[in-house]
């Protein structure tokens, strides 16, 4: 049956970065599969920004999988307004059922996924 890892996190990006993060993960080229079902999607709200939220539990051998699509919609979504440059903001934390694998905090922010791990 294998181990699996509770994957849960958030991204925040502005109206046009939310299209193109969507594109992305319907066009699955990290080969997330069915995982993609487990991102929600806020279509509506108050506000400057969306937020895309991802919370499922992942087989441990795919946790990369995931890790490379949010760091593709961090490399990738941006948009220009005017002389400032957005991208996506977010955090993701990855709890592991196997024995001595850390915590791992995944933290977006500027066109780049950072890993920290705790025990």
């Amino acid at each position: 049956m294998g181990m699996f890892a509770q994957v849960a996190g958030w991204l925040r990006l502005d109206d046009e970065g939310l299209t193109k993060a969507l594109e992305i993960i319907k066009a699955d080229a990290d080969e997330v599969g069915y995982y993609t079902d487990s991102w929600c999607i806020q279509t509506k709200g108050g506000g400057y920004s969306r937020h895309l939220f991802f919370g499922c539990s992942v087989r441990e051998s795919e946790v990369e999988q995931v890790r490379a699509q949010v760091a593709r919609i961090a490399s990738e979504v941006f948009t220009i307004d005017g002389e400032f440059t957005d991208y996506p903001e977010g955090l993701f934390r990855v709890e592991y059922e196997s024995e001595g694998l850390p915590v791992e905090i995944w933290q977006i922010s500027a066109g780049a996924l950072r890993v920290e791990t705790s025990v």
